[in-house]
Parts: structure tokens; C-alpha cells; sequence
């Protein structure tokens, strides 16, 4: 693999069924992604600063003539210094964004930050009460940890403005997380468009959904007490099972959401300007998101 060879990125954003996009990449003979899925290796990430561009362009397989290479992490969206990191190596790349309800996302965020042991195992509303109160009721070493990161990868318009001023409009193909539930093969089909590979492939992982996070206390508690290693399989198995047979439960009140979705409203008007600055043809299915989301 080399500078050449790299033709795409997708950004993020976290929890909005970016593995899934991975694994549909990945099966398409025309797309050399690295080999494994590593979030935090991505260019200009503090392990590729450490590693250096040879250590990241090796974690890429053979790169077959004619193929184009890619990048699938969701701190690309994050990390403010990555549209830099991109421009040194890559020349106009093909940019692919898939948001979601930053509710919703900051939902799983935080299910998946307790069971990868990134917060104290403690209720969901005990974190809000942070955020929505600026602080009461909130221990101080929770807050970089839930604010800087759950709650602020749901700013999505303030996280593509860069992207779309380097690379230009074109560039960007965003994807909505609610067009993934209905319509995933459509979703597919655009995303292989954009990035100039057959587009009327069908990838096996297709039918695959997208990953749901246990919010099964107990299935939770093991996997911190095992720092979700050795009985990940076990725990997923479980997840599944008891997703069968009862429904989560309720992690914020109706009177939370409506604040929280407050909070966020400016952030998802920004959004809804930046994305009006797209052609038509990069745009998700609709741009009012303030209707579908709140």
C-alpha cells in the first residue's frame, strides 16, 4: 500500500453503524481496507505519531492493481487536527460521514464506554445530571470523560466544517443512521459510488445489522469484571439472547430526553447548514433534521 493507493476515509461517527460499513467495504473486491479495525490508529492519531506512516500504511494487505484503498475510524470526525493529517498524504480523498440522532448516539456511547470500563459504572442520569446542570450532583472526574467525548461527538456540523473547507463540497458524502435501518442497500449503493468502485456490488455483510450494545446491567458488570477479553463471545451470546426476551430499561426519563435534545438543537441546526452546502446528490435523505430528530 501506498500514499497512491489511499482513495477514502469514513470519519465517523461513533455508534452510527460505521463497522457495519466496514465489514460492506471490505467485501467489495475493488476496496483494500487495513486489516483489522483499529479505531485509534488512524492518520494523525497519537499511536500513528508514535508508529510513524510506514507502521500505518503495513497495516494495509496488498493493494491489488486498480484497487482503492480506505480508512474506517470515528475519530477522523473528532480529532481536529485530521483533516491536516489527511491533506499531507492524500489528494482529494472521498469522504464518507454516517450521523445519528446524537441522543440516541450519546445512548449507546455511554453503554459501550461502561463496557469497555471508560466510566464508572454508574446510572445514566447520575452523568446527565452533569451536563444538563451544569455540574450538580456530578463527580468532578466524570466530566472530561463524558462531556469531551459522549456528548461532544454528537456536534456534527462544527466537526465537518473543516472537511468540507480543505477538501471542498464534493468531497463529502454523508449518510444518515436512520437511512441504514431502512434502506441499507441503497445506503450501500452510494457509498461505492462515491468512492469509484462498482456500485451494483452487493457485499455479503449486507444483511447484517448494525451492532447494538448490551444494556443489561449484569452482562455489563462481567464483562468490566473480565475488561470484556476473554468471555466477549460469551457476553454477546447473552446480549442476544436477552434482547429476545425483554426489553432494556429505560436509562433517562421522557422529561431528560427533552432537555438533553434541547441542548443539542443549536448543534443540529449547525448540522443542517452544513449539510445544505453539499450537492444534492451527497446529501442524506433529508436535511431537516430537527424534525427527525427532535
Amino acid at each position: 500500500m501506498t500514499d497512491a493507493d489511499l482513495r477514502f476515509f469514513v470519519i465517523g461517527a461513533q455508534k452510527s453503524a460505521t463497522s457495519w460499513l466496514y465489514y460492506c467495504l471490505r467485501d467489495h473486491p475493488e476496496v483494500v481496507l487495513p486489516s483489522a479495525k483499529i479505531e485509534h490508529g488512524y492518520l494523525g492519531s497519537p499511536l500513528y505519531e508514535e508508529k510513524g506512516h510506514a507502521w500505518y500504511l503495513d497495516r494495509f494487505p496488498e493493494a491489488p492493481a486498480g484497487a482503492v484503498g480506505g480508512d474506517v475510524a470515528v475519530d477522523y470526525l473528532l480529532d481536529p487536527d485530521a483533516p491536516a493529517a489527511i491533506a499531507a498524504h492524500v489528494e482529494g480523498p472521498r469522504l464518507v460521514a454516517l450521523l445519528r440522532n446524537p441522543v440516541d448516539r450519546l445512548v449507546s456511547a455511554y453503554f459501550w464506554s461502561l463496557r469497555k470500563n471508560q466510566l464508572d459504572n454508574e446510572p445514566l442520569d447520575t452523568h446527565l445530571g452533569f451536563f444538563l446542570n451544569q455540574g450538580v450532583g456530578f463527580p468532578e472526574r466524570h466530566q472530561n470523560r463524558f462531556v469531551d467525548e459522549l456528548v461532544t461527538r454528537g456536534f456534527y456540523g462544527q466537526q465537518l466544517e473543516p472537511y468540507i473547507d480543505r477538501f471542498g463540497e464534493d468531497s463529502l458524502l454523508v449518510i444518515l443512521y436512520d437511512e441504514v435501518k431502512e434502506d441499507p442497500a441503497r445506503v450501500v449503493e452510494r457509498v461505492y459510488r462515491h468512492i469509484g468502485v462498482d456500485p451494483a456490488f452487493v457485499p455479503d455483510s449486507l444483511g447484517t445489522r448494525p451492532k447494538v450494545n448490551t444494556r443489561n446491567r449484569a452482562v455489563i458488570a462481567l464483562e468490566r469484571l473480565t475488561k470484556g477479553r476473554k468471555l466477549a463471545r460469551v457476553t454477546d451470546r447473552m446480549h442476544r439472547l436477552l434482547s429476545k426476551v425483554s426489553e432494556p430499561p429505560k436509562e433517562m426519563t421522557d422529561r431528560q430526553r427533552a432537555d438533553l435534545l434541547a441542548r443539542f438543537e443549536p448543534h443540529i441546526r449547525h448540522t443542517e447548514a452544513v449539510l445544505a452546502r453539499l450537492p444534492e446528490a451527497n446529501r442524506p435523505v433529508t436535511t431537516d433534521l430537527t424534525d427527525l430528530w427532535t
